[in-house]
């Protein structure tokens, strides 16, 4: 696919665009495309659900309202490139509009929400009989309790490795950052307990990197950001109400900063990977609390 953006950046210079905009345009491409490496996509997919997934991966990593709508614009003359060649056979007009210069709402979940989701593959594990479909249900559970418990990101979880844990902490590479989270006793025990299951149910487990694996054609390989994905929506399909990685993420954030005073609140954002404090301020601005934390 890469190759792709090398002949757009060939057309823009055909069209006599300027060499600022070229340079932009690749770039802004160049991130489209790596999303679609990331998450397996291919042109060959509906391009509906690969803009609307692109969609929310921008609401998440762009806390400027104007970055995230000069990134559509920018996409949606790539993407009118590719349709005007047959690359793909529609163009999603309606999923390209700029935003209004407002904040992007963030939800959070109730504290039963938060309890039926940290419950639910547990209860799949215990009900299911097929030990291949066990497994998935028991690695399934110990991804979203320590998302839970550490609010890490889908790419941070997919890239978790047995050598950066080291007894009751796990160190987190995020680009040139570092920061080590701890881990509790109780996810520490179920981690142990699927890597026993993992390494009966897959022999060459035992020389993997990686914690969290897959099984079918993908088997002894780790998941993809797209596996974090289609878990969350699992949860969504069968509790009853939204729930994804961002909304566990910022539940745990919201919940953190009421605990946290004073000079313990400037730790909060190294905490959860971000650079600068002025990000997880605007995004704390964002969110929405549910509408009746006694019923739901």
């Amino acid at each position: 696919m890469d190759d792709i953006v090398t002949y757009y950046k060939a057309y823009l210079q055909s069209i006599n665009k300027s060499q600022n905009t070229i340079k932009q345009y690749g770039i802004d491409t160049q991130q489209f495309i790596n999303f679609m490496k990331d998450h397996l996509f291919t042109f060959d997919d509906s391009i509906v659900k690969i803009i609307e997934n692109y969609n929310l991966y921008l609401a998440e990593a762009f806390s400027s309202v104007a970055s995230i709508n000069r990134k559509k614009a920018s996409l949606h003359h790539f993407l009118t490139f590719l349709r005007q060649r047959e690359r793909i056979n529609e163009l999603p007009d309606n999923l390209l509009k700029p935003i209004k210069k407002e904040k992007l709402t963030i939800h959070t979940l109730s504290t039963n929400q938060i309890k039926s989701v940290s419950n639910y593959w547990m209860e799949v594990f215990e009900a299911t009989v097929g030990l291949d479909h066990k497994w998935i249900a028991l690695r399934n559970f110990c991804i979203v309790n320590i998302m839970l418990e550490i609010g890490l990101k889908p790419s941070e979880v997919v890239n978790m490795k047995w050598g950066h844990m080291e007894e009751n902490e796990i160190t987190i590479i995020q680009g040139k950052r570092i920061r080590k989270l701890f881990l509790s006793t109780a996810n520490l025990i179920w981690l142990r307990v699927y890597r026993k299951q993992t390494e009966m149910l897959l022999p060459y487990s035992k020389e993997a990197e990686f914690v969290w694996l897959g099984l079918g054609n993908k088997q002894n390989e780790p998941i993809t950001v797209k596996t974090i994905e289609r878990i969350f929506q699992k949860l969504t399909d069968n509790l009853g109400f939204k729930v994804t990685a961002t909304t566990l993420r910022y539940t745990l954030i919201d919940t953190d900063i009421k605990k946290e005073h004073g000079e313990q609140l400037e730790d909060l954002f190294a905490r959860y990977g971000y650079s600068r404090k002025s990000v997880l301020q605007e995004r704390l601005d964002r969110i929405q609390k549910p509408p009746n934390l006694l019923k739901l």
